[in-house]
Order: structure tokens, then sequence, then C-alpha cells
């Protein structure tokens, strides 16, 4: 039996990317809460009793999934809500940089189901959505007509939208980039940009000053003009790089909400590559 609010169905997801998605799908009759901030390191959330309440009154609950999102798992445990469909978006996904041995903590933070990114290609920003409507469906009958139009007008508008970009962003194709992090390969491989390297030596730990070095050597081999880092990350490394060779640093949004202009999913796309756009001084009317 759904608990509901008002008549809507409760919803809990682990990031903003996932909550927008179910919005659009689930329209009126859903209420929804992500966890992790847009601006906030996603693989890194403090677990908080008032999350656990949020989940203790949910229906569903929408994951990440390939070790992303691990802390989903204590804040669903820590609700004792029994009754909780635990989702996990990435199950049609397919993955990227799946690694392949043995992997240990000398590797950093290495995600052993491949890089959990997904949403940062917008393709695969329909899989999520036909993902939701089937769980909201199933759960929550009388309204399935809805959430089947609400997913086809959804489809319908990113197709539109990654043909736009795809034509009007094509200057960015075989752009050379450096990234703070290993957030973007599907990022860059739908848009066509190449990834030289990281300001991060392995995922998740902070560049040294021999580190930067290699970078700066990087950049004058690779004649790299852009460095660009996620939200949530200090300006000093990239400053420090801005300041030693002629490079350009952007800060891109990881997440809907994470900047100025990305709230929304769609325009999550729109604002990161305008912003690539002006970076590199490429033609994108």
């Amino acid at each position: 039996m759904i608990s509901f609010l008002f008549g809507k169905v409760r919803i809990v997801s682990s990031t903003t990317d996932i909550a927008d998605i179910v919005k659009i799908i689930g329209g009126d009759h859903v209420t929804v809460t992500s966890i992790a901030r847009g601006n906030q390191d996603p693989h890194y959330v403090e677990i908080l009793p008032s999350y656990m309440v949020k989940v203790r009154k949910a229906d569903i609950y929408f994951m990440v999934g390939m070790e992303l999102d691990l802390w989903a798992q204590q804040i669903i445990d820590g609700s004792r809500n029994r009754k909780v469909m635990v989702v996990d978006c990435s199950v049609e996904i397919n993955k990227m940089e799946v690694p392949t041995g043995q992997i240990d903590a000398s590797m950093g933070d290495i995600h052993r189901f491949g890089n959990p990114h997904y949403w940062l290609d917008p393709e695969n920003g329909k899989l999520i959505a036909r993902m939701v409507a089937e769980k909201l469906i199933n759960h929550d009958s009388k309204n399935a007509e809805q959430y089947q139009s609400n997913l086809t007008q959804f489809e319908n508008d990113l197709n539109s939208a990654i043909s736009i970009w795809t034509k009007r962003f094509s200057d960015l194709r075989n752009k050379n980039i450096i990234f703070y992090h290993n957030s973007w390969p599907y990022f860059s491989k739908r848009f066509g940009l190449i990834t030289v390297g990281f300001l991060e030596p392995k995922p998740g730990i902070t560049p040294s000053p021999s580190q930067l070095n290699q970078v700066i050597n990087q950049i004058k081999e690779n004649e790299i003009e852009v460095i660009a880092s996620e939200s949530y990350f200090s300006d000093r490394a990239p400053k420090f790089i801005e300041s030693k060779i002629n490079v350009r640093t952007v800060k891109l949004a990881q997440s809907v909400g994470a900047i100025e202009g990305a709230d929304s999913y769609i325009n999550l796309f729109e604002t990161n590559l305008l912003i690539l756009a002006k970076a590199y001084g490429v033609s994108y009317d």
C-alpha cells in the first residue's frame, strides 16, 4: 500500500539530477526530495537523522548506484522503512571505464562497476526517465497515462535539445581539455571533447605541487586551452596553474543546481556547453 501526502507519491533521490527528472515525469502526482545538494560532492554526504526521517515517509528511493552514493544505503537502513522501494537508476546504463583486474586502495577512489557519472550524457537521462516512469506506473497505476505522456514529452524535448547542441556546439569536438576530477567521460564522449588528464593524480586524491607541475607540462605539450573543475572543488590548484601558464579555468555544473543557470536537467547541459564554448572562444550562435 502506497502512503500518500495529499494523494502524492513521496519520493527521495540521492541527487538533484534524478530529482529533477522525477519532477518532470511525476508532475503534480509526486513530491520529491534530493539528499545531496547540487553544489555538493555526491561521493561524500554526511548522514543526518533528518535524511532518515525523509526516507521513513518515502514510497520510492532512487539511487545513482555504481557505488557513487554508498551513503544512501545507510540512510535507507536507518529510516527503518521496510516498504520503501529502492531503485538503482544505473541498471540500464552502458557503463564506461569498468576496471579490470584487482582493485586496491592505492588506486584512489576507483568504482568497481565503472564510472558512475552517467547522468552527464543526456542520452542516459532518457534511460533514467524511463526507469522513473516504469516505477511510478507500477506503484500508481491510476496515473499511468499522465506518467507516460510526461515521459514522451521529456524524451522529445531532450531529443530536440541534443540535436541542437550537436550542431550548435560542434566546434567543441576534438578540443583537448583537463578536468579536476574524472566526472566527465560520458559528457566528453557525447560532445567530442578529448580528456588529456586530471588535476587529481588519482581519483579523490588532492593534487600535490609535483602533480601540478606535471599538468603544466601536459598543457604545454598538448596545447591545452581549458581546465574545468566541478563546482565543489577549491579554485586554488586551477588558479595556481593559470598563474603559471596561458590557460583558462572554468567551473562546470556536475549536477542540477551546482552553478547559476543549471537549474534543470536540460539547462545543466546548455549551461556547461556555453561555458566551454566561451572558454575556447568558439562559435555557438
